[in-house]
């Protein structure tokens, strides 16, 4: 059999290398890693801008002045007219006279906690329940 000689690579050593190797592999390893710091500085710096602009987004949204509306505001008008035979009443009118009459009874006002309103044009009456116990009955 015939022996098959090996090829070996010569492996330098730090011991074997030239003084200009050596310097120029940590040279390169320094540029790596300066690129690699620069990198991540760079990163770490627009984390930190884009933190900034948010903060600023949200500290312009607090301080944004309030619009005053007070002078457009507008009540809810709600008003229920009754129209029979060339008579309008105002329902509104009409409660406010049967609350009377309650409290002209003897009761307070404060005792009310319900009130139903009956009105008949035909007869000229609105008839009321209090409290679903206190019946009575007003003119138009």
């Amino acid at each position: 059999m015939e022996k098959r000689e090996a090829k070996t690579t010569p492996v330098k050593t730090a011991a074997t290398k030239s003084a200009a190797e050596v310097k120029e592999e940590t040279a390169i390893k320094e540029t790596a890693g300066k690129a690699e710091t620069k990198e991540t500085a760079k990163k770490e710096e627009t984390k930190k801008e884009t933190a900034k602009k948010e903060t600023a987004a949200k500290k312009s949204i607090k301080k944004a002045p309030a619009k005053k509306t007070e002078s457009k505001k507008t009540e809810k008008v709600e008003e229920v007219y009754l129209q029979f035979h060339g008579q309008e009443i105002a329902t509104k009118d009409v409660l406010e006279r049967a609350k009377q009459a309650y409290i002209a009874e003897g009761h307070r006002e404060s005792s009310i906690k319900s009130i139903r309103l009956y009105i008949k044009p035909e007869e000229n009456m609105a008839y009321y329940v209090i409290n679903e116990k206190i019946a009575g009955g007003v003119t138009l």
